[in-house]
């Protein structure tokens, strides 16, 4: 790769050319388009055909950054019969060049390489220095020459497979700096490439080319912090829920910026900047990942698994297969395989993913449609990218970087839809422990709800040294109650006490349902006396209720009571064994009445 200045012709190959250059203006007049340089402006000229009165056409550029395709004239090689320049321009002197009709020229998949010629006229005054640039930075091997007047005055080489990273400017391709004299000059593309590359060549004064630049890598970076943000963010979820669906969105949006990355430049000048054996693929390896990954992704987000067993199992080996068939081409240093398989691979990885979410809502998946619309806007944003280039839509920035927005808009939505899910999942984890901690008749507590509760309050009141209360109460003859009026009482019956003992202990006290016709109630920071008082505040309630049946019949109900104070010493398990005794004792003593447990007394009975 090098730039070859100054050099003239010797004398016969001058004559040839001064014969040439006869001949081009013998030529057809279409061919005499030109791009004309002014002081802060750039100017397509149509010129009106030999004979016309007409005047030129002047198409003025908004943007002096502008692609200026449209005023190439191209020529494809034979495949297998390279040119030289001096066979290139007695090929445009015979008129076989074409007009190109795009601002964006595109040099396809392992098509032949292709020459563009550009004639230029400098209107200012004095030489002036300019940045020309060329084709993207994936670009295998680029060619220019400058000529001016017959003689080469800049001979430039880059490219891919000669120096990944030199010249290659992030985000706009490669470029190099030339000197343009004042008048007529002409500009010669040689581009070569496996990939399929769009040719946007730019000639913007030295002076702005920081501007295009500067904006190109501010775009750059704000995909690639955005992408980096979502890898980060859901990376760390993934470390703390360990949920596949987020390991696979991350794997998705690691490999698109990856791959962006790539072929943006940045990680050749910062990777591989001389080694052009990786950058042959890397690009091709990244397509792959970047398939694979979304792949894997649309399996676990959709659940296929559950409604399309066997396509599930399909599209798990069609990933093996894919990533098996990259690593073989790498290994094999197949580019041409390589470039094919990528590209057919992520075209049909594009198709699939809509195709995905149209099954997922036929089949009343979870979330299908938010997949379905965000596929939608990748595939369109690709589209529009696509038409832009190939000169069917505007060319400005919004349509060239639409795959990049279609594509960070897509992650944006599966962002929404799994924090969407994971919400949803956890207010799902909250009812089942809900439903595991609570009675479902009587909607309080159940043994398990009780003790995750109690023994941190246990453990308060001890710390602070203050006296907590745990009351004991059963329903006298709940047996008879269901025996003479059947189940549906007796559930009716535990429903009402459960009601009764919500309206009548303090909200910072527990209640629990302990098992059959027997409940708990713990009061914190009360002490014997209150404690006692509230036991019979509850039986007196108790005692008036009355519990009406399906039927209209009604029901009265009493119950006993056993109450039991902790002490610095005293563990749950004790203090609910105490309890149990006072209880006891109060069935024994004739029921309907509250007992406290007194240590000598239960000793005694004991």
């Amino acid at each position: 790769m090098h730039i070859r200045s100054g050099g003239r012709w010797p004398g016969r190959e001058r004559a040839l050319l001064a014969i040439m250059m006869i001949a081009m203006l013998a030529a057809t007049p279409a061919m005499a388009q030109q791009v004309r340089l002014g002081a802060g402006s750039v100017v397509g000229v149509e010129p009106a055909q030999v004979g016309s009165t007409t005047t030129p056409e002047l198409s003025p550029f908004a943007d002096p950054a502008s692609p200026l395709g449209r005023y190439a004239l191209l020529l494809d090689e034979q495949p297998g019969q390279p040119l030289t320049l001096e066979q290139a321009r007695a090929h445009l002197a015979a008129g076989d060049f074409r007009r190109s009709t795009v601002d964006i020229p595109n040099l396809g998949n392992r098509s032949p390489p292709r020459w563009l010629h550009f004639a230029i006229d400098n209107t200012q005054p004095a030489a002036r220095d300019y940045r020309i640039y060329v084709a993207e930075g994936w670009t295998d091997r680029v060619d220019a020459w400058l000529i001016r007047a017959g003689e080469i005055r800049l001979h430039w080489q880059g490219g891919d497979e000669r120096s990944p990273s030199h010249y290659l400017r992030p985000g706009i391709g490669f470029a190099f700096d030339a000197s343009l004299p004042p008048g007529p000059s002409e500009l010669f593309l040689r581009v070569d490439s496996v990939d399929s590359v769009a040719l946007a060549p730019r000639i913007v004064a030295l002076a702005d080319a920081s501007e295009l630049e500067g904006a190109a890598q501010h775009w750059l970076g704000l995909v690639h912090g955005f992408l980096l943000a979502l890898v980060v963010t859901y990376g760390l979820l993934w470390l703390t829920l360990r949920e596949t669906s987020l390991l696979r969105y991350v794997a998705y949006v690691a490999s698109y910026l990856y791959m962006h990355l790539a072929y943006s430049g940045i990680a050749a000048h910062a990777l591989w900047p001389d080694s052009p054996a990786i950058g042959r693929f890397a690009i091709l390896v990244g397509m792959t990942l970047f398939a694979s990954s979304g792949i894997a992704f649309a399996r676990q987000f959709l659940r296929m698994r559950q409604w399309a067993p066997r396509l599930d199992r399909t599209l798990a080996w069609l990933v093996r297969l894919a990533l098996a068939a990259m690593a073989i081409f790498v290994v094999a240093n197949a580019q041409g395989p390589a470039v094919d398989f990528a590209f057919a691979y992520i075209m049909a990885f594009t198709l699939l993913m809509v195709a995905f979410g149209v099954l997922g809502v036929r089949h009343r998946q979870d979330q299908a449609k938010l997949f379905l619309v965000a596929s939608l806007i990748s595939m369109i944003g690709a589209m529009v990218a696509t038409l832009a280039v190939m000169g069917k839509l505007p060319f400005n920035a919004v349509t060239f970087r639409a795959i990049e927005i279609g594509v960070m808009t897509e992650a944006s939505i599966w962002a929404l839809a799994l924090g969407l899910r994971l919400r949803r999942d956890r207010e799902g984890r909250v009812r089942a422990l809900q439903l595991a901690q609570h009675d479902p008749l009587t909607g309080l507590l159940n043994r398990r709800g009780f003790l995750d509760r109690a023994l941190p309050a246990l453990k308060t009141a001890s710390s602070a040294a203050t006296p907590l209360a745990v009351i004991m109460l059963d329903i006298d003859h709940f047996k008879s109650i269901n025996d003479q009026h059947g189940h549906d009482a007796g559930d009716r019956t535990l429903v009402a006490v459960a009601e009764c003992l919500r309206d009548l202990v303090s909200s910072d006290g527990l209640i629990a349902r302990w098992g059959g016709e027997e409940f708990v109630i713990l009061l914190p920071a009360m002490p014997q006396t209150e404690a006692v008082a509230t036991a019979e505040r509850l039986r007196a309630r108790l005692a008036d209720l009355t519990v009406i049946l399906s039927d209209g019949r009604e029901i009265r109900l009493t119950v006993s009571l056993g109450i039991a104070i902790s002490t610095t010493a005293t563990g749950l398990e004790d203090l609910l064994r105490q309890a149990d005794d006072a209880l006891y004792k109060a069935k024994q003593a004739g029921r309907n009445r509250a007992e406290i447990w007194a240590p000598l007394e239960m000793g005694a009975a004991e």
